[in-house]
C-alpha cells in the first residue's frame, strides 16, 4: 500500500502509540483487500459502544486508550447506548448503567460528539462525495443512498482506528467503479408507510443480499428512505440504494442485470416471514428504529396512532431517539395519543436492538422491520404492526 510520508510517520509511532495502533489496523485491513492507498475522512462514526456487546472487556480497551492519549482526529459520532441515558427506564440496571456512561465517558473524551444514535446523518449532513468512515449499518446505506456520500460498512474497531487516524482504506464504495448499480428492482405496489419501506427493503435483501439495487417508483419521503436502507442492511449487507429521483448518482444497472418484480401480495408474505409473534399479544410497541429525531415529529406521532389500532393490549410505547431529540419527541407523542391509555416512553441514546434482550418484554410490537429482524433471529418474539393504514391495507 502507497502511504504518503506523514502517513509513513504515523505508522511509525511518530505520532504515538494510539496513532500507530490505528493505522497498523487500517493499513492491514486496506492490504488484504487490496486498496492501494489510505483516503482522508470528514466523519467517522463508531458503533458497538452498548455495554451489552462488548461487555467489560471492550470497556477496558476503550478506557486504556483513551488514558493513552488517543484522540480523534475528526469529527466523530458514535452509536446507542444499551441503557436508556438519563431516565429510569425499564430496560436499565444499575450496574449496566454504570458501566455505560464509563464507555461513553471514554469516547467522549477522546473528542467524540455525545451523541448516542444510529442516525447520525442528523447530526452532521453527509456531503455529497465527500469520505466517512461509519460502523453502523443502515448509516452507511442512508449515508450513500441519499446524499452521495462515500463510506463502506465498517466494523466498529475500523471506524474508530478511522477516528484516531483521520483516514480510511480507499476501497469498496470510496471507488467510482464500485458505485454502480447491479439489479432493477420494479416495485409494483405503493409505499406509504415505514412498514412498508422496510418490507420491500427485507425482500429485496433476501433475494439479493449484497446488491446494490436500483429502483424506479420509491417516494421521496426520507424517512421512508431510511427504513428501507435499515431492512435491506439487517437482512442482508446493502449498503446503497440507487432510488430514481431521489438518490444524487441514481441511475439503471447496466444491461443484462438481475430483475426483481415487488409486488403487494411479496410485502403481505414478508410481513408474515418476519414476524415471529402475535401483535395482539404485545404490552408494549416500540418505536424508533432506527433513532426518531426532531425532524421526525410529525410522522413519529403518524406511526404511533396507526401502529396502535388493533393493539388492545398495550400498555406502553417506547420510542428510541437521541438524546437531544427526546425531550420534544415525548411531547409530540404525549400530544398525539392524549386520551388513548398508554404510557409513553422515550429511551433516550438507547436501542432494544443493542440491549439486554432479557430486559425487553416479550412479545414486542413494533413497525420496524430491522428490529423485528434481529429480536426474532435473537429469541424475542417480536410483531410487526402497520404504519398509516399500511397493515390494514396490505392484508386486503
Amino acid at each position: 500500500m502507497y502511504l504518503t510520508k506523514l502517513e509513513e510517520r504515523m505508522l511509525s509511532g511518530e505520532m504515538g502509540e494510539a496513532v500507530r495502533i490505528a493505522m497498523k489496523l487500517l493499513v492491514s485491513v486496506g492490504e488484504a483487500l487490496g486498496a492501494e492507498r489510505l483516503v482522508p475522512i470528514a466523519h467517522a462514526h463508531v458503533s458497538g459502544v452498548s455495554y451489552d456487546n462488548i461487555g467489560r472487556y471492550g470497556l477496558e480497551f476503550l478506557e486504556s486508550l483513551a488514558a493513552s492519549g488517543a484522540r480523534f482526529a475528526v469529527y466523530t459520532t458514535f452509536n446507542p447506548a444499551g441503557v436508556a441515558l438519563g431516565v429510569d427506564a425499564p430496560i436499565n440496571t444499575p450496574e449496566r448503567v454504570a458501566m455505560q456512561a464509563r464507555i461513553l465517558r471514554a469516547l467522549v473524551r477522546m473528542g467524540a460528539r455525545f451523541t448516542a444514535t444510529c442516525a447520525p446523518y442528523r447530526v452532521r449532513r453527509p456531503r455529497f462525495g465527500e469520505h466517512l468512515a461509519w460502523g453502523e449499518s443502515s448509516a452507511v446505506a442512508v449515508a450513500n443512498t441519499l446524499f452521495g456520500a462515500r463510506t463502506n460498512r465498517e466494523g466498529g474497531p475500523v471506524a474508530l482506528a478511522a477516528a484516531i487516524a483521520g483516514r480510511t482504506y480507499y476501497w469498496g464504495l470510496h471507488l467510482d467503479e464500485e458505485r454502480v448499480p447491479d439489479v432493477r428492482v420494479r416495485l409494483q405496489a405503493r409505499v406509504r408507510s415505514e412498514l412498508e419501506a422496510g418490507l420491500v427493503g427485507f425482500i429485496v435483501a433476501k433475494h439479493y443480499p449484497s446488491s446494490k439495487p436500483y429502483v424506479d417508483r420509491f417516494p421521496s419521503d426520507e424517512r421512508l428512505v431510511i427504513s428501507l436502507a435499515a431492512a435491506g442492511a439487517a437482512q442482508g449487507a446493502i449498503p446503497m440504494w440507487f432510488l430514481e429521483g431521489v438518490s444524487p448518482e441514481a441511475r439503471p444497472p447496466p444491461p443484462g442485470a438481475e430483475k426483481l418484480e415487488v409486488k403487494r401480495d411479496d410485502l403481505v408474505a414478508a410481513l408474515e416471514e418476519v414476524s415471529c409473534a402475535n401483535p395482539e399479544d404485545a404490552e408494549v410497541l416500540f418505536l424508533g428504529c432506527p433513532h426518531y429525531t426532531t425532524a421526525d415529529l410529525e410522522r413519529a406521532a403518524t406511526e404511533a396512532l396507526a401502529a396502535l389500532r388493533g393493539l388492545k393490549r398495550v400498555r406502553e410505547v417506547w420510542v428510541a431517539a437521541p438524546p437531544s431529540s427526546a425531550i420534544r419527541l415525548k411531547e409530540a407523542l404525549l400530544r398525539a395519543l392524549a386520551g388513548r391509555g398508554p404510557r409513553v416512553r422515550v429511551l433516550p441514546g438507547a436501542c432494544v436492538v443493542v440491549t439486554d434482550r432479557g430486559r425487553l418484554p416479550a412479545p414486542i410490537a413494533t413497525n420496524s422491520v430491522k428490529t423485528a429482524i434481529y429480536l426474532c433471529k435473537s429469541g424475542v418474539p417480536a410483531a410487526l404492526v402497520g404504519g398509516a393504514g399500511a397493515l390494514d391495507e396490505v392484508k386486503a
